[in-house]
């Protein structure tokens, strides 16, 4: 049984004819008749619906048996002449976008009809929609029009011509005022709706920063305040500052009514304090659904679409001039394009990217890319290979889930048809893959989507029942969610067509080592000497974390093999995944039970191959798995990790 995620989305899927057939009426009989302007009149005479959208409900009447409500829906539609005049003064087709509203009666139970009197009408609705709390109701689809409202009020020219906004002094004109000061560590900022006390660094003229970073002093605060956490800017971009200024703002304008009825109740309660994502300060009330809104305005304040649109192809425009005049690659010329991006309205590049990804330039998701804290190497591919929710990059976790769910990828990895780089699973094609340097290939990186896996990305938060959802992600803290990547068929059928068979280099070489454990541990360790990657035993114990007598021990075989240890003799000897595994099957330790642990274990042996003990380490690190490694203290102190 199909379950609905609210009782608009039940009206929406069964009873859409309904709403549809009165709309149609009210464009037959409002906007099919005389259209009157300074040259005279015009009739049109045909008509189409685009979309019908179910925005919202408000009940009217409630009965022990029925009920009466108004639907709220925006429909876009177009009316036009059903004959084409070249040489009219008036358009051929006016398309118009507006919210209507539309009544039902009946019960849950037996189901809803329209009155006989009942018609569609034009609703203001959609322009102003608030909860009982007086938490403006907000979708996504609507941020950018309330971004242009804040625009209009603050600083109107941003919304016809590109520009920096000064934050700082847009917000000073409206009587905003905005002083640093030393808050809680996991605040960035507060507004204040009242009066009150606050403790603020002192100002100073000759400061750099306006202000006597050492200094603090009581002031009295008015409505109107907002106090910055500078101690938390200085660890951050200087976009995140005017991003900062911006949020705290938009709860000033926006949602003032909330707190100034809070107040009135409470007069204790004069401010609202913005926490790091992390907070669970948040979860599941009316404060969550404006610090969602204050967060994802913010950036489309700093980023007007129109704007930032005309913006960005000024700016792909100069860089293709100028990458003709200096030959540059394309990579270098996306890399730049997004740096002068973000530099000119003054954000971050995360935030820049995410802006233009909604804004459908999404071939800037592999520029200036950070996946498990970690810098990955910028690539690009073909305009329109992604989609919505689409990526190309995976993180461990994501990589650990989907080796517990997908044989596909258990097996593409085993036989290292697919390998993982630059936080990609790439097919295993020396067109694309450098095997010497284990890195992708400039081709690679400049063809994304000839040879790596797409994956559909859907986030989940939790809940106040403690389950995951989707209408909770971005309700929830950082620690209480989750992604969850699953792969695009059509390009794994597609990508995977060029993978090389001509056979591994393990595949090619298996039969030159022995076939029991120690000796294939020996012949590695004497390959890594040629190699000079190693000089001795010691050097080998040094860097392993492996007491030299476990290793001479191991090479005779007369020490039972303990799963950990030849995982880091392998690490360190900078193993492919087929060797790792060879070496794990001879010494009867390969991980057999489906269970986190050993899932990590496995993602460790394919996401880490050839890269090195202490990379590794360092990388586990960055997502708190590092404890499956356990190395000594000794081994943290000398390789500074202690």
């Amino acid at each position: 049984m199909y379950i609905y995620k609210s009782f608009e989305e039940y009206l929406q899927l069964n009873y859409f004819d309904i709403i549809k057939d009165s709309l149609l009426e009210y464009i037959k009989s409002n906007e099919l008749n005389q259209f009157i302007d300074g040259f005279g009149i015009k009739t049109y005479d045909e008509y189409s619906i685009d979309s019908i959208k179910v925005v919202g409900t408000r009940f009217t009447k409630n009965k022990i048996d029925s009920v009466e409500f108004k639907i709220i829906f925006v429909s876009e539609y177009s009316v036009y002449d059903s004959v084409y005049n070249q040489d009219s003064i008036f358009p051929r087709i006016i398309e118009m976008k507006d919210c209507f509203e539309f009544g039902l009666h009946g019960s849950f139970r037996k189901g809803f009809k329209p009155k006989k009197s009942e018609e569609v009408a034009k609703s203001d609705e959609n322009e102003e929609r608030i909860t009982n709390g007086l938490v403006p109701i907000i979708s996504s689809d609507e941020m950018d029009s309330y971004a242009t409202k804040f625009l209009k009020e603050f600083c109107p020219e941003a919304l016809e011509t590109p520009m920096k906004l000064n934050v700082n002094k847009i917000l000073e004109d409206k009587g905003i005022t905005i002083r640093f000061a030393p808050l809680e560590d996991n605040i960035f900022g507060k507004t204040f709706f009242a009066n009150d006390k606050a403790i603020v660094y002192k100002k100073s003229k000759d400061s750099l920063y306006n202000f006597l970073f050492d200094e603090i002093e009581e002031i009295d605060v008015s409505p109107g305040t907002i106090l910055i956490n500078f101690d938390k800017m200085l660890e951050r971009p200087n976009g995140v500052y005017r991003n900062t200024i911006i949020h705290e703002a938009v709860h000033w304008f926006f949602h003032r009514n909330y707190f100034e009825l809070r107040q009135l109740l409470n007069n204790e309660i004069t401010c609202s304090s913005c926490y790091k994502r992390e907070s669970h300060e948040y979860e599941n009330s009316d404060i969550a659904w404006m610090e969602w809104q204050a967060r994802s305005m913010a950036p489309k304040i700093l980023m007007p679409k129109k704007m930032a649109l005309l913006k960005w192809d000024e700016i792909t425009k100069e860089v293709e001039e100028y990458a003709n005049e200096k030959e540059i690659t394309s990579i270098q010329k996306w890399t730049k394009a997004v740096d002068k991006f973000a530099n000119f309205f003054g954000v971050s590049i995360a935030s820049a990217k995410i802006r233009l990804s909604e804004l459908g330039k999404s071939k800037v998701d592999g520029i200036r890319g950070y996946v498990d804290g970690s810098k990955i190497e910028p690539f690009i591919y073909k305009n329109n290979s992604l989609k919505k929710n689409q990526t190309f990059l995976i993180s461990i976790d994501q990589l650990g889930s989907l080796l517990s769910t997908s044989p596909f990828i258990n097996e593409a990895l085993r036989t290292e048809k697919l390998l993982y780089i630059n936080k990609m699973l790439v097919v295993n094609n020396p067109k694309y893959i450098d095997i010497k340097k284990y890195k992708l290939t400039q081709y690679a990186l400049e063809h994304a989507d000839e040879c790596s896996l797409i994956f559909n990305v859907e986030r989940y938060g939790i809940n106040s029942e403690g389950s995951y959802t989707k209408n909770c992600y971005l309700l929830s803290s950082t620690s209480n969610r989750k992604e969850e990547k699953s792969v695009v068929q059509e390009q794994r059928i597609k990508i995977m067509s060029n993978a090389y068979d001509g056979g591994t280099h393990f595949d090619l070489h298996k039969n030159e080592y022995p076939s029991d454990f120690g000796g294939t541990l020996k012949e590695h360790y004497q390959h890594a000497k040629r190699k000079k990657q190693l000089n001795s035993v010691e050097d080998l114990e040094f860097e392993s974390d492996v007491s030299k007598k476990t290793i001479y021990n191991y090479f005779n075989n007369e020490t039972s093999p303990d799963r950990i240890m030849i995982l880091k003799l392998a690490l360190t000897l900078r193993l492919s995944s087929s060797y790792i595994l060879d070496m794990l099957g001879k010494a009867d330790c390969l991980p057999t039970k489906n269970d986190a642990i050993n899932n990590l274990f496995y993602t460790i042996i394919y996401a880490y191959q050839r890269m090195g003990l202490e990379y590794v380490y360092r990388d586990l690190m960055k997502t708190g798995k590092q404890f499956i490694l356990d190395m000594s203290d000794g081994w943290l102190y000398n390789h500074g990790l202690n």
